[in-house]
């Protein structure tokens, strides 16, 4: 057995003596938003409003938050609708479900330089081994299909190692992922597979799925504290006789009680997916995209400034106008 010499003493004396490191302030915290620290949408397929308020599931929720009444999609078909909610603009003007590349700015390229943390969750997709993007455009067993997934579209994140691991497999990742509460992704963006979002089935069939994404997250509170949810469709079903005289009309909701000045209200006030990338850039601050109509609606209009209400689950009822219950 080896001796302390009196100098090792000395070291262990002083070194117990020093306070030690405080880790949690040493690693850098999250940006704050200005009205919600976390986003998460979910996106679903080619029903009508009126279609998707006819499902019991859809339409309570509503009564949970705010139902943007008049809210439609940017364009047809599918494809362009998903790139404007992550880029601001419909990607030098492809109106395609044809596998699409372009070089034009996302959020992505916002939120990096701002620190804001981000992850897209993808229903049935295989990212490959080495850790890179996998560009393939449909996979019959899994039914993924990459015009869905608007993050392959952009050269600067499909051509990037470090971004491609943001981009998972939903069923793998997401339960995992809110269960880390607060230090979930602050931007999450869902996308279920085509018989999941109600592409090839429902929104009856549709609305199993969503069920179990809201339960996941509604049951951990450190995860929903000042957490925004959207859940919209792409698009109307064009080809369905319930849609013909409603232009791309679709189902929006907001949920999110200590985020939102109030809940089972309606605003009946014009938006479309440009708008969720305005309502990110305010929220955060963030370097603009420009939007092609050169409207900069985002939602903030209905959202708390951070400390109001916050103890309050049930915060009142349309107390604001334009609002109808």
């Amino acid at each position: 057995m080896k001796l302390l010499t009196p100098a090792l003493l000395a070291f262990l004396s002083l070194a117990t003596a020093m306070p030690l490191v405080d880790l949690a302030r040493s690693v850098t915290s999250p940006p704050k938003g200005k009205w919600f620290d976390r986003f998460v949408v979910v996106v679903f397929e080619n029903n009508n409003k009126d279609v998707t308020f006819g499902e019991p599931y859809f339409l309570n929720l509503t009564t949970m938050g705010m139902s943007l009444g008049s809210y439609y999609g940017t364009t047809h078909p599918s494809q362009p609708n998903y790139i404007t909610m992550i880029s601001n603009t419909i990607a030098g003007g492809v109106y395609t479900d044809a596998d699409h590349n372009t070089t034009q700015m996302s959020v992505i390229d916002l939120f990096e330089p701002a620190g804001i943390t981000w992850r897209a969750y993808m229903e049935g997709y295989k990212p490959l081994a080495n850790g890179e993007c996998n560009p393939y455009s449909i996979d019959k067993e899994t039914n993924y299909v990459r015009k869905h997934n608007p993050f392959m579209s952009f050269d600067n994140i499909r051509n990037n190692t470090s971004r491609c691991k943001n981009i998972v497999n939903a069923e793998e990742h997401f339960a995992r992922d809110v269960s880390l509460g607060a230090d979930a992704p602050q931007y999450m963006y869902y996308t279920p597979n085509l018989l999941n979002d109600a592409h090839n089935t429902n929104v009856s069939y549709a609305a199993r799925d969503l069920r179990y994404i809201m339960d996941t997250m509604l049951s951990n509170p450190a995860f929903m504290k000042n957490t925004l949810i959207t859940i919209t469709f792409d698009e109307n079903d064009i080809f369905s006789p319930e849609n013909f005289g409603t232009p791309n009309h679709i189902y929006t909701v907001l949920l999110g009680n200590d985020t939102l000045k109030c809940y089972n209200c309606i605003d009946q006030q014009y938006y479309n997916h440009f708008s969720q990338v305005v309502t990110l850039e305010k929220n955060w601050n963030l370097t603009t995209i420009p939007q092609p109509d050169g409207s900069e609606e985002g939602w903030d209009k209905w959202f708390l400034p951070f400390g109001m209400l916050r103890t309050n689950n049930n915060p009142p009822a349309c107390p604001y106008t334009p609002c109808q219950v």
